[in-house]
């Protein structure tokens, strides 16, 4: 089969490709599902070790001491925002703070280290806006209090959180594969007529053109043309 011949199987059967691509369009957007809008509260701080005083120390380097351990809560620190222990000691600060009908679980707050400026961020999600913020407040200030308990190598003096973002909490947007949805619904729609226009010619015996005669082993002897 030449390319023209599946040009003229496409355009034969157009309508009815278009049709399909057509329907496969209204129903996914009649029937889309509408998600509940979601909120994140991003803060970026930044966690400084308290160092003991150099007169206390004998044996080792306070400043390479403070650094290392700096570089110890970078590596551990995603883990242990994302861990259940640490939704645990929010929700605790949460209900401290008197704040009712939230429960934060570990899937709720992300975390990330940015390693080009050395500062770190959270990211709490949430269905409502003003929630999102108590509980990034609740998170960091929960940070600030019990970082020595997750943070074993700082021992008992513990660490020193400075915001340098404050959580303000905005909307999320569709993710990719939302917005991805309906496009590949249709282009789906549109193999699939196209497969369908070419099993629906295969199938049809209907005698079109002089080509058609040729393919049964008859030969033409004239054509009456189109008006």
């Amino acid at each position: 089969m030449e390319l023209r011949d599946y040009v003229r199987v496409i355009w034969r059967y157009l309508g009815l490709i278009l049709l399909l691509v057509a329907a496969v369009g209204v129903g996914s957007w009649i029937l889309r599902a509408q998600p509940a809008p979601v909120y994140a509260a991003t803060v970026r701080f930044t966690i400084g070790v308290n160092a003991p005083p150099a007169e206390k120390v004998s044996g080792y380097d306070p400043i390479l001491t403070s650094y290392q351990a700096s570089e110890y809560i970078r590596d551990d620190f995603v883990e242990i925002i994302q861990s259940d222990a640490f939704a645990d000691d929010v929700n605790a600060v949460l209900a401290r703070l008197g704040v009712t009908g939230v429960t934060v679980r570990r899937g709720n707050i992300g975390a990330a280290v940015e390693k080009q400026r050395r500062l770190m961020s959270m990211t709490v999600t949430w269905h409502d806006a003003a929630q999102a913020q108590q509980i990034a407040e609740a998170a960091v200030k929960n940070l600030s209090e019990n970082n020595a308990k997750y943070f074993a190598q700082l021992g008992a003096t513990g660490a020193t959180v400075a915001v340098i973002d404050k959580p303000v909490a905005q909307r999320v947007g569709a993710s990719l594969r939302e917005q991805m949805d309906l496009p590949i619904r249709l282009a789906l729609a549109l193999l699939a007529g196209i497969a369908l226009a070419f099993i629906l010619d295969y199938l049809d015996t209907t005698v079109r053109d002089a080509r058609d005669v040729e393919a049964l082993g008859l030969r033409v002897i004239g054509e009456i043309p189109k008006k």
